[in-house]
């Protein structure tokens, strides 16, 4: 399968100290005994995706990691770690191997991601739909029951807030929108070339992002999207460059049907 893997493997986030620091960065943090890059590598060796790329925000973290990989995979995966400016953002961290990317698609998952789903699974399912970009959404985790004491003995479940909204076509296969919760304050901006390239839009807000992305080239790199993203600091691929890449896909299936593009919509959210 011709995929090029990233995997984004972050830094010494202060997010996470004293957990993580200079000595144990983000991926080697131990997660069950193990490092937590771990999972996501033995998810690739598994899928047959051995053609992979860790990306490390700065030089020294990047050298241990490099270090671990190298001893724990050897003969095993083919990989190369780069090491890239500390606090860069996940579309800035791909711009900066972007003379690295040489393959029609492109996987890019998350370091620190335990999931069950394989990583060819996805890809599989990219390739088969032709499509720009494909993202592993999961339903959001709610909280366990509540105490009988403080529920009046009632179960309940705790609903999360600043939740992703998330616009999928009425079929729920195809996305068309998403917007981080915490950009979000009542309204959400949808342009109406989106809705009118698809006739409907479902607004989700039980979805969560996986951080499981695959990206055909073409689409990545072209229309400038890849240099847009830049104009924002430490810009994500779920909140930036995803809501660029399903923007200016709909655009070009509404050009193609003939039509003008017209303003936007704003949607309210519950």
């Amino acid at each position: 399968m011709d995929f090029q893997v990233v995997v984004l493997a972050g830094g010494t986030s202060e997010k996470l100290s004293p957990l993580v620091s200079k000595d144990v960065p983000k991926a080697l943090l131990p997660v069950a005994n193990r490092p937590a890059i771990s999972y996501v590598l033995d998810l690739l060796e598994s899928s047959d995706l051995k053609d992979i790329i860790v990306v490390v925000e700065g030089q020294e973290a990047a050298r241990l990691v490099g270090a671990w990989i190298s001893s724990a995979y050897l003969d095993r995966l083919v990989v190369e770690v780069v090491a890239v400016t500390e606090d860069i953002g996940t579309a800035g961290a791909l711009r900066a191997i972007s003379k690295r990317l040489v393959a029609n698609d492109v996987l890019v998952i998350s370091g620190d991601l335990v999931t069950d789903v394989l990583p060819g699974a996805v890809a599989a399912t990219h390739r088969r739909n032709g499509a720009a970009v494909t993202a592993l959404l999961c339903s959001v985790p709610v909280s366990g029951p509540s105490d009988a004491a403080s529920s009046g003995g009632k179960d309940k479940a705790k609903k999360p807030c600043r939740l992703n909204i998330v616009g999928l076509d009425i079929t729920r296969q195809f996305l068309l929108h998403v917007v981080s919760g915490t950009d979000v304050e009542k309204d959400v901006r949808v342009y109406k070339r989106k809705i009118r390239a698809v006739g409907q839009m479902e607004i989700r807000s039980d979805l969560m992002d996986a951080h499981l992305y695959a990206f055909n080239r073409f689409f990545y790199f072209s229309f400038k999207l890849f240099h847009i993203s830049s104009l924002y600091k430490r810009s994500s691929l779920s909140n930036r460059l995803i809501l660029l890449i399903t923007g200016q896909h709909c655009r070009m299936y509404w050009n193609r049907k003939k039509h003008t593009v017209a303003s936007d919509l704003k949607f309210s959210h519950i």
